[in-house]
């Protein structure tokens, strides 16, 4: 009987040690894992973020344009559309460096120009023919 107790204790020390320390040998737990997956989208996100076109829609109708003197905030680099609808003709003009334009015909519906800005400051973007600012982008790093 001596000896089925001393093999059931010595069993109970070799399974007990086997655990091992939870302080020895950290695993990564559910929550960390998940965490980390939560940093990955947030980073995918501002990325994606960064790399997509901040629309501006003008409408040009009866002698006015909307909007008028809006500012719009935006990234260098990122692409940025200005999607025109027109009952006359018009010129865009994106007052930046290189400048970019958009000749607008009276019926136009929708039309697009797309553009990116690489240096920080301010762009005007005006109606040539209404001599109208009709935003300001703010072009920040």
């Amino acid at each position: 009987m001596k000896q089925i107790t001393a093999m059931v204790f010595a069993a109970a020390l070799v399974l007990g040690g086997c655990g091992g320390s939870d302080d020895a040998d950290p695993k990564p737990t559910a929550s960390s894992s998940a965490d980390q997956k939560d940093d990955l989208r947030k980073q995918a996100g501002e990325q994606k973020e960064q790399s997509e076109a901040s629309v501006v829609k003008i409408v040009i109708a009866d002698g006015k344009v909307t909007p008028q003197g809006k500012r719009v905030e935006v990234k260098v680099g990122q692409p940025v559309t200005l999607v025109v609808s027109s009952d006359q003709a018009d010129e865009i003009h994106v007052h930046s460096d290189p400048e970019h334009g958009l000749d607008v015909v009276a019926g136009d519906k929708d039309k697009q120009l797309t553009f990116t800005l690489n240096t920080p400051g301010q762009v005007a973007v005006e109606s040539h023919h209404l001599d109208v600012t009709i935003v300001q982008l703010v072009v920040t790093p």
